[in-house]
Order: structure tokens, then C-alpha cells, then sequence
């Protein structure tokens, strides 16, 4: 068979072509061109470069490029050793081999996924339920409670649907918790009470014309799936009704509760009375002796302290200590029951929480001191070392410590403002 290279080297002699020559027409490599005429193959970098330089070669001489391709086509066949393992056995089309092997995996992964999703989920008795669903049915209706209200005073938290039972001569009378959002809607026997968060609501639960319970309303809780509101339940006493009558005719429509927490309250401020508010009836000089009599009369007892306040009544001002200038003061709360407290130090401390009975705690102020008391009956106050209730059972109040200059004189006077 003829040789490639020697063709090439014979046909360049022919047309006395050096090897220069060719190298810088056709702008192969004089180091490549002498391996295609040796058949050095080896020396240039791979098959593709090999073809290109020996069609380019062949035109340049103007040879048949593909003639002298497929000269260098057999020789690299000729030099190939034969496969004799092919030539002996039978190919086996690989293709198939991997298609079945893939196809043995994925079935493989197919059952253990249907196993798990079978075992876990299917066949469990047991399977865990979303969050949402448990919380949900937590807060459904089936699970509404109903408190029997036996003591005189209760607060606690209601939910959604829950049922209050008040004993009442025999019967008991039921209040349920229909609707709970920013307000509070109550089924009481004869039709519905709504009611505000701090307001304070009586009852005449079996028509006898005669108020039989109290009801506070402290706090309402909306945001979640279970809603709740807490409340706070008292007992009013019919003993106290023709009191209470006799201030609706006046026209204040105080409770038979209210009347009879007044009258208390103000037992305790006259009992409890400093040494400053002691001295207010000397003040008057004989005016005060002139009302002597009248004062053993049964309404003596409002006008012998006009200048006092008393800690619990439905607004006023109670002076706790005079100075020449304002100096930081000590305000102590202990709390005798359950209630909701929230308090603001110089504008700047702030908490709000519920505290239960026998709890307590100090609050340090240099100039005031803010609270805001759901059921004042059960709190009390001691500011700068002066104890004082903060107010009758059931009371929402707000009250004010803080100092303040006097017109006259140019002294500061530690005051106790209190509002219902």
C-alpha cells in the first residue's frame, strides 16, 4: 500500500518546494510537516490537527485531500491490534444492562417509600394532628366548662361558651359567655348584658326587683382561637338594699354593694386620719363650735372633715406630706386578693400584670408615681410611710402620686389623686 508520507515528499520534490517554503505558505510547522512525511504521527497533538494539517498539505500540493486522508485512515487501522475478545464472544448491548439496573433501583426506592408512608401514616392509630387542629378543638364548644359561683367573691379567667351557675333561694340561674371580642356579651336570665373592659355591671337575676350580683369585668383576651375574658363575681347583700334605694332616689344610682363599701371606706379614712387632717375642724375656730350640736345629728359626718378625702372615694385629693422641695418617696402595694394592677413610674417604668393574695412589692419615684387598680377593695397602699386603702371591693380606680408647689409659700406638697 502506498505510503502517505512518502506521496507527500515525492510530490513536494516534483514541484521543488522546500520545506521552509511550505511552512510559511501554508503556515503549518516546519517541525509538523516533516512528521507528516516521516508518518511521525505521534509528535502532533491529537487526531483532529493530524486531518487538518494533511488536507491543507494536500492542497498545497494539489493532491485529492481526501485521498491522502483515507491513506492515513488505513494505516492507523493497519496498526490497531485486532479485539480478539470482541471477534470471540458476543457483544452484550450495555444500554440495556443499566436500563434494567435504574430500573431495579427506582422500584426499589418506590417500595420503601410506599412502606414508610403505609407504616407511618396509614396504618398508625396514633398519627399526630397539626397544631392548628388540636388547638382548635381545644377551643371548640364541646369543651365549655360551667363554675358554679358558691363563695362570695370570685374572679378567675372564663372562656368562649363557658356557663356560670348562680345559687340564688333554691334555684340556680346560669350565665353563659356568648361573645367575646373587644367587648364582652353575657346571657343572663331575660336577655343579654354587654360590657366594656373595666366597667361595672348588677344584676337582677331572678326579677325580684332587687339587685342580686355583681360583675367586673377585668380583662378580655381575643387574639388567640381560644378567647377568654377575666372576670371578677361578688355577692351583693340584701341587707343593704333600702341603702341602696335610698341613693338611686337621690339620683346617683349607687349599688347596694357600692353604699355599703362607701360607708366602710370612710370608717377607715376617719380612723386611719393623719395628724394634718386632724386639725382641719380646729381650723374653723368657732364656727366648729357652733355646729356642735348639729354634728351629734346623723348627717355631721360629711361636713366635720371638708378637707379631706378619703383614699376611696370616687374622686379627690388626700395630702400625705409637706417639704420644702420634692425628694424622692417610697409608694408599697400589697394585695389581699386577685387583681389586675398596672402602674407608670416617672413616665418611665411601666408593667401590667395580675397579682394574687399575700403578693407585694415597692415602687421607688422622684416625682410620680400612676396606678390603675381592677378591684381596689383588695389593695393596699402605703405612700411615704402613710397607709391608706386604695378603695372599695370591686373598684376600678386610677390613682395619682406626685408632688406638687403650692401657690403660696413656695412648699411642695406629696398628694394622693384618686379617680373611679
Amino acid at each position: 500500500m502506498e505510503s502517505v508520507g512518502q506521496k507527500l515528499r515525492e510530490t513536494r520534490e516534483q514541484h521543488n518546494f522546500s520545506i521552509e517554503q511550505v511552512a510559511r505558505d501554508t503556515h503549518i510547522s516546519k517541525q509538523y510537516l516533516e512528521a507528516l512525511e516521516q508518518e511521525n504521527f505521534a509528535t502532533i497533538p491529537g487526531e483532529t490537527y493530524i486531518i487538518g494539517f494533511l488536507r491543507n498539505y494536500a492542497e498545497y500540493l494539489s493532491l485529492n485531500p481526501e485521498e491522502i486522508v483515507n491513506l492515513y485512515k488505513n494505516i492507523q487501522i493497519q496498526e490497531q491490534p485486532l479485539p480478539m475478545t470482541e471477534l470471540l464472544e458476543p457483544v452484550r448491548p450495555r444500554g440495556l444492562s443499566r436500563i434494567l439496573v435504574l430500573a431495579v433501583i427506582v422500584l426499589a426506592v418506590l417500595g420503601a417509600g410506599g412502606y414508610l408512608l403505609y407504616r407511618y401514616v396509614i396504618a398508625s392509630p396514633q398519627r399526630p394532628r397539626p397544631q392548628a387542629e388540636a388547638v382548635q378543638e381545644s377551643a371548640s364548644p364541646a369543651e365549655s366548662q360551667q363554675v358554679v359561683f358558691q363563695e362570695e367573691a370570685m374572679t378567675r379567667w372564663f372562656n368562649l361558651n363557658d356557663t356560670i351557675g348562680f345559687p340564688l333561694n333554691g334555684n340556680t340561674y346560669p350565665l353563659q359567655l356568648v361573645n367575646i371580642d373587644r367587648t364582652l356579651t353575657v346571657r343572663v336570665p331575660g336577655g343579654t348584658l354587654d360590657m366594656t373592659v373595666g366597667q361595672d355591671r348588677q344584676l337582677d337575676v331572678n326579677g325580684d326587683g332587687r339587685n342580686d350580683l355583681r360583675i367586673l369585668l377585668n380583662d378580655i383576651d381575643a387574639t388567640g382561637v381560644a378567647k377568654r375574658a377575666n372576670l371578677s363575681l361578688y355577692k351583693i347583700t340584701k341587707a343593704t338594699e333600702p341603702q341602696v334605694a335610698a341613693g338611686a332616689e337621690g339620683g346617683q344610682g349607687v349599688s347596694a354593694g357600692q353604699g355599703q363599701a362607701s360607708s366602710a371606706g370612710a370608717g377607715q379614712e376617719t380612723a386611719g386620719r393623719s395628724a394634718t387632717a386632724a386639725e382641719a375642724p380646729a381650723a374653723g375656730g368657732e364656727a366648729a363650735a357652733g355646729e356642735a350640736e348639729p354634728a351629734a345629728g346623723p348627717a355631721a359626718a360629711p361636713a366635720a372633715t371638708p378637707a379631706a378625702v378619703s383614699a376611696g372615694s370616687a374622686a379627690g385629693t388626700m395630702p400625705i406630706i409637706t417639704a420644702a422641695g420634692p425628694s424622692p418617696f417610697r409608694v408599697t402595694v400589697s394585695f389581699r386578693g386577685y387583681c389586675l394592677f398596672r402602674y407608670v413610674v416617672d413616665n418611665d417604668i411601666r408593667e401590667e400584670r395580675f397579682f394574687h393574695k399575700g403578693e407585694s412589692f415597692s415602687l421607688d419615684a422622684r416625682n410620680e408615681v400612676q396606678l390603675w387598680i381592677s378591684n381596689a377593695g383588695v389593695v393596699r397602699l402605703m405612700v411615704a410611710g402613710r397607709e391608706l386603702e386604695a378603695g372599695r371591693p370591686g373598684a376600678v380606680t386610677t390613682k395619682q402620686v406626685r408632688w406638687r408647689r403650692e401657690e403660696t409659700g413656695g412648699q411642695y406638697t406629696l398628694e394622693v389623686i384618686t379617680r373611679e
